[in-house]
């Protein structure tokens, strides 16, 4: 891992077959815990980095979105900010995940805290 909050052992093990972030498109979810870590693409062989998140409504969700991974990152240093009986993080946090579209049209995805 290379940064994470409120991410247990059985998180780690969910991730294996976590669903993709962007079947969340446009939805508000409870996010109880998330990490940041690196795996091996599978066609190129390179380290990338892959967004984790626990979350109340979808279980175990993934992104390599990089707009999602900034996002995610801010949101763990949030998340870290509280002890993990603070009210503010123990129910989890509601975040919505938001899509946008580039210039060049592209859609993006990012979180946003409510």
């Amino acid at each position: 891992m290379i940064k994470s909050v409120n991410f247990t052992k059985k998180d780690e093990v969910n991730a294996v077959s976590a669903t993709p972030l962007q079947q969340a498109k446009d939805e508000q979810m409870t996010l109880l815990g998330a990490a940041i870590t690196e795996r091996e693409d599978k066609d190129t062989g390179e380290n990338i980095r892959v967004g984790l998140l626990s979350t109340k409504e979808h279980g175990t969700m993934s992104t390599i979105s990089g707009t999602a991974l900034k996002s995610l990152d801010i949101i763990i240093d949030y998340m870290s900010d509280f002890a993990p009986e603070d009210p503010e993080v123990k129910d989890g946090i509601p975040v919505h995940v938001k899509v946008g579209k580039s210039n060049a049209g592209r859609e993006f995805i990012t979180l946003e805290l409510l």
